[in-house]
């Protein structure tokens, strides 16, 4: 990778005073933040044509004044004799790096179709064993230049526990409208209050209740455990980047209709039929290579609960989701050796109708507000457990029965990285693609497909496919044993029409 040419350190336009936040300089973490210290979101959006570097400071300057914490570092409590101490930003006022690369070598860069692949080597990244000794700032940008192609890597690395993916796109809309010199006014305002919640009930009926929906925290380990089963499940499995267009996803959402006992009261969203479809493919390749496996029949959700105004407001600058364990669903019967092709449909249609409907019922369950205020109160006190006690939520599959799929579909990311004017070509992003990083096992990754770039002789640009633009990207990892007839079975289905992949290959 080429050396970094140029270097920028931008500060809030106007220094954050304590009354604009209350009189205060610190904003205190709940648990749920806590819980996501460890990680870091990483995104690169690759920009059909250069920014100007400037202009983006002058706007990343405008947007740190309305994301205060962004410029802050994070500070820890003294720990007393029974706990650590709690987690807090100072709202300091520092700078955020911006760096800039210039790279004259590479014609074609590597991440332009999958959303996510791994955009390590374009980011400037955020040390997080560091950010609570070393004053490290909490957010990094890089751009990258490609001179030969025209285009730029525009990257941004923001620490998890300033905001999940809802705030941390708000916050490059921001910086993009700034850039255009758009009004900001139909934007939703950060808001910085933090829900704390009390205790839950120790009564053995509500945990009984509550704590087996939350298994990722429940089971969270020191990561002297987790790292190394982390590790062993990389080496065994392989990485899987499934691209869906808007009618395939149309055509499966019809099955799982014409599938449901009742088909006029079914109510189910694109994304739960695309997860349906991709256990179902699951389970029927399980069957083949190993038929005495265990196949999935429980589905963990991870779901956004913005705009509850008690327990987060929209716009709540912070982590605003919870993992949530779906009813199990049971398969229909199999059809015969014997049956005919209107059989094997109907039975395709039902397993759709099946397993979504299980994971609409657990959203509409978590999001039950009377539901949802008391699953909160479990959910927090797991998130204070762990960081009292070193401990990290586990992502890997809790059984093997269990499939987990965290969505980012309904976020337009693309959008996040618009500088361009109305009346250009590239207005909205039209083209410019996505990528981000960090996929495991059985842990499916939703987000809206890339177009596509077709190239002609030295990277330029030829033509521009726009097949799945609209569609939807769902990457996970796969055991190897599992992986190439997974592949194929989904590529047979959407040549020769869903349902085929039944269908031993």
């Amino acid at each position: 990778m080429p050396e970094v040419t140029e270097q920028y350190l931008v500060t809030p336009s106007t220094p954050t005073l304590p009354s604009e936040l209350d009189g205060k300089d610190i904003l205190v973490f709940p648990p749920t933040d806590t819980l996501a210290l460890s990680f870091v979101m990483e995104g690169a959006w690759i920009l059909p044509t250069m920014i100007d570097i400037k202009r983006y400071n002058e706007a990343l300057a405008k947007a740190l004044i309305v994301f205060k914490p962004v410029a802050g570092l994070l500070r820890k409590f003294p720990d007393t004799e029974t706990k650590k101490g709690d987690i807090y930003i100072h709202l300091t006022n520092s700078a955020i790096p911006v760096s800039v690369v210039d790279d004259h070598e590479t014609t074609r860069v590597d991440l332009e179709n999958a959303v996510v692949p791994t955009t390590e080597e374009y980011n400037d990244l955020i040390p997080v064993t560091e950010v609570l000794d070393h004053d490290e700032p909490l957010v990094r940008v890089r751009f990258t230049r490609l001179h030969k192609t025209g285009q730029m890597i525009y990257c941004m690395a923001w620490l998890h526990a300033l905001g999940d993916g809802y705030m941390g796109n708000l916050f490059m809309t921001y910086i993009a409208y700034y850039y255009r010199g758009a009004d900001i006014s139909s934007l939703p305002r950060p808001s910085f209050k933090k829900i704390f919640f009390p205790s839950p009930p120790t009564d053995s009926a509500s945990r009984e209740k509550f704590l087996p929906l939350m298994k990722h925290i429940r089971d969270a380990k020191p990561i002297e455990e987790l790292f190394p089963a982390i590790m062993e499940s990389q080496e065994r499995t392989q990485p899987l980047n499934l691209v869906f267009s808007t009618k395939h996803m149309q055509a499966l959402v019809k099955k799982a209709i014409a599938g449901a006992p009742d088909p006029s009261k079914a109510k189910f969203s694109k994304i739960d039929v695309l997860v349906a479809y991709l256990v179902f493919v699951y389970n029927e390749v399980l069957r083949e290579v190993n038929p005495d496996a265990e196949s999935i029949d429980t589905i963990v959700n991870t779901l956004d609960y913005r705009g509850y105004p008690e327990l987060a407001p929209t716009a709540m600058f912070g982590n605003a989701a919870i993992t949530f364990t779906s009813p199990s669903f049971t398969a229909p019967q199999r059809p015969g050796m014997n049956a005919g092709p209107r059989e094997c449909e109907q039975y395709f249609e039902r397993n759709l109708a099946s397993i979504a409907q299980s994971i609409r019922a657990g959203a509409v369950q978590a999001r039950n507000p009377a539901f949802l205020e008391q699953y909160l109160l479990f959910h927090n006190d797991l998130c204070r457990k762990c960081y009292q006690q070193g401990l990290y939520q586990n992502l890997l599959p809790a059984t093997p029965r269990e499939i987990t799929f965290n969505s980012s579909y309904v976020v337009n990311w693309r959008k996040a990285a618009d500088f361009f004017e109305p009346e250009s070509e590239y207005a909205d992003a039209r083209m410019t693609t996505f990528h981000t990083n960090a996929i495991l096992e059985r842990y499916i990754r939703i987000f809206p497909a890339n177009p596509r770039r077709a190239y002609k002789d030295e990277g330029n640009v030829h033509e521009w496919d726009w097949t799945y633009d609209g569609g939807a990207e769902a990457a996970f990892r796969l055991d190897n044993s599992l992986c190439d007839l997974y592949e194929a079975k989904v590529k047979q289905d959407v040549e020769n029409g869903f349902g085929s992949s039944f269908a031993k290959l």
